[in-house]
């Protein structure tokens, strides 16, 4: 396995946040120590063996990534329902976080996951250029390109109730995504 193969594993798991660039230094190595810490026993930072078969196994099981990046802001710790991870670019080609999500915006939608009392799945948060140039219907100026937007639904919840619920906030925008359950939120 080379090393941008094992940064690209790494950053799908959302322990890396660096450039897919296979220059291994600090944020891979720290990459890797986060990695060990959620699914190893032994964790000693160095991407061996024993290391690449446990990665394999965790991406092939589909489970949700369970890492966190230890240098992502201190907030995070402070979210109770969401991930970092749930917020990245499902492109593959970025590295999950071309920019961070903002820290409002998350805290929202902590607050409206709280409200219901229900599992909300997020379908869009960060996304880079080429990810949101490759939406029908994006913009070339989209909030998501900053960090600043989101794409939720809550389970058991309409996009109208849900919408309703969401201009109470101290939101810049919000609408319903079709008929859908999906709300758009961002913040200025």
């Amino acid at each position: 396995m080379t090393r941008k193969q094992k940064q690209a594993l790494l950053s799908y798991l959302g322990a890396y946040d660096g450039p897919l660039d296979g220059i291994w230094g600090d944020k891979s190595r720290q990459a890797t120590i986060d990695f060990q810490r959620a699914y190893m026993d032994t964790v000693d930072g160095i991407f061996g063996e024993a290391t690449e078969k446990r990665i394999l196994e965790v991406v092939a099981s589909g489970e949700k990534p369970r890492v966190q990046i230890a240098a992502a802001s201190d907030w995070w710790h402070a979210v109770k329902y969401f991930s970092r991870w749930e917020f990245r670019c499902p492109c593959g080609r970025c590295g999950g976080f071309p920019v961070e999500p903002e820290e409002r915006l998350v805290r929202l939608a902590d607050m409206v996951r709280q409200h219901f009392d229900a599992p909300a799945t997020v379908s869009s948060g960060v996304r880079c250029q080429a990810h949101n140039d490759e939406l029908p219907g994006s913009v070339k100026n989209s909030y998501h390109l900053r960090g600043k937007a989101m794409d939720f639904c809550v389970r058991g919840v309409s996009g109208a109730t849900l919408l309703a619920y969401v201009k109470q906030l101290p939101v810049h925008y919000a609408y319903q995504i079709g008929n859908s359950d999906f709300v758009h939120m961002d913040v200025a």
